[in-house]
Formats: C-alpha cells, structure tokens, sequence
C-alpha cells in the first residue's frame, strides 16, 4: 500500500484537484442555468451533462499521461505491467465521494422521517450539502432526480455512492490507453500521406 501512494500519490492529489475545479465549476453552471430557465429542466440537465464530461476530460488526461508513463518504464524493463493501475488510483481519488455516499445511506437509514430534526437527520443535511459542494458537477441530475422520484430517498442516497462508476470506467480505459499507447479518438484521426520515396541518384 505504501508502495502504491509513493508511485501514484501525486496523481491521486492531481485528480482530487481536478474534482475541486469541476465541481466549482459545475455548480456556477447549473446555478446559472437554474436562474435562467422557466420551467426547463433540461437546462440545468445540459449544464450538469456539460461540467460531467468536463470532469471526465480531466480523469482521461491525467490517466493517459499516467499510462504512458508507466508504459516507457515497462518498455525499458523497469516496471511490471499492471493494466488495472487506473482503477485503483480513480478508486483512491475518489474515497471522500464513496465515504459520502456511505454517510448519505447511513444517516438516512437511522433518520425518523417524522422528525427530521432530530440528530440523523441533521447530519443527513450537513452530508447532503457536503454532496453539493463537493460533487457539484452532478447537481442537476440530483435535482432532476428529486423531482422524478420525491417519495424515493433511500434510491436517491444510492444514487450518491454509485455516482462513482462513470469516472471509475474512464479512469481505467484511460489508463490502459496510455499503457498501449492508443488514443480514444484514435480510429477517426486522419493519417498522414505517406511521404514519396525520392531517388537521391535522379535530380
């Protein structure tokens, strides 16, 4: 395990930076898409579908540099291959959303509906809020969710912790990428023409 945070540690801070800076900039979107929309959820839908993808971007392009790092070592003999390196660092990157979502599921369980005041429920609101600042790339789904299914807060506590996957599926692809040296565009990037061979005996 100490092994593991001396070689990735500084990419796990990196993503966990990047996650600050999405989640900023996620809840400026959907606050400004709140404010301007007339009964139009699909607005703030957009804006989170936006600064989602933005967080993303950043996941796949810390991990691919990440990849292709490791990916020279192996090349030259000096490091094992280990193409589920990605998983492991977006898991560890991700910890505070997983304890959240543990948190949000936890104190819902023990809060009294009736009573919301009472101690689970107050921590409940705290952790709640702790969702938005710290996963506010996601504050339109939640919002569009609560509306879709006001009578289902236990599905909506799930919904907090399974939150992960998405950047745990492109932290892993992202990884291996790097590892083999490909792109996820790579299919559909044009090739270069192939350069004319030239007889150095003609003029």
């Amino acid at each position: 395990m100490k092994e593991f945070w001396n070689e990735n540690g500084k990419y796990i801070g990196k993503m966990t930076l990047n996650q600050f800076g999405a989640t900023f900039f996620g809840v400026m979107l959907v606050l400004a898409a709140s404010a301007a929309q007339s009964q139009r959820t699909w607005l703030t839908l957009f804006a989170s579908a936006f600064a989602t993808a933005f967080y993303l971007f950043l996941i796949y392009t810390v991990l691919w540099e990440k990849g292709g790092q490791d990916r020279i070592r192996v090349d030259a003999g000096r490091a094992q291959r280990k193409p589920l390196t990605g998983f492991w660092i977006t898991l560890a990157a991700n910890i505070p959303n997983i304890v959240i979502g543990l948190l949000d599921i936890g104190t819902r369980l023990m809060m009294d509906p009736a009573n919301p005041d009472r101690l689970p429920g107050k921590i409940n609101s705290v952790v709640r809020a702790l969702c938005l600042l710290w996963e506010g790339m996601y504050a339109g789904f939640v919002s569009y969710a609560h509306t879709v299914a006001p009578n289902h807060p236990y599905l909506l506590s799930l919904t907090r912790l399974f939150i992960v996957i998405p950047a745990l599926f492109v932290g892993t692809l992202a990884y291996y990428l790097g590892l083999c040296n490909r792109r996820l565009l790579q299919p559909f990037e044009l090739k270069q023409p192939a350069a004319k061979e030239t007889n150095s005996g003609k003029r």
